[in-house]
């Protein structure tokens, strides 16, 4: 199989995946906090983006199950083709992380330094820079 048939067979099934997920959470308020849905050994893992989600999946976990039921029996050829086989189903959590605005702050202090040091560098690129230093410090004391 060359490899943009395997690509084509795998966004098939994640296709497949994600639909017969969709198809449980129909109706429900825990659609709008769906992320994707993953097939992982017999278990289809329903993933979240927050925690209560995975407490109302627990919730209504009963009646995901029976509303996929009725998905599976219009569409099993479909599943069946796309390899989308499980026998239990689990939530989980994914979290996004907050993004807090980066803040500039300005720290205005009193120079305790009066600028009266000592420069014991050889190098004069950093000689050159630690009088510079000396000066700012002088001019702020």
């Amino acid at each position: 199989m060359s490899e943009l048939a395997a690509l084509y067979v795998g966004i098939e099934r994640r296709k497949t995946i994600d639909a017969i997920a969709k198809a449980g959470l129909e109706g429900l308020a825990l659609s709008s906090l769906f992320r994707y849905a993953k097939i992982k050994g017999n278990v289809l893992f329903f993933v979240f983006k927050h925690q209560t989600a995975k407490f109302e999946f627990a919730y209504k976990k009963e009646d995901i199950k029976a509303k996929m039921r009725g998905y599976y029996s219009l569409f099993k050829e479909d599943l069946k083709a796309n390899n989308v086989l499980f026998n239990t189903i689990e939530a989980c959590v994914i979290a996004e992380p907050k993004k807090e605005p980066v803040t500039k702050s300005t720290v205005d202090f009193k120079e305790q330094s009066r600028g009266e040091f000592e420069i014991a560098c050889s190098d004069p690129a950093l000689r050159a820079l630690f009088k510079d230093i000396q000066k700012t410090i002088k001019e702020r004391a």
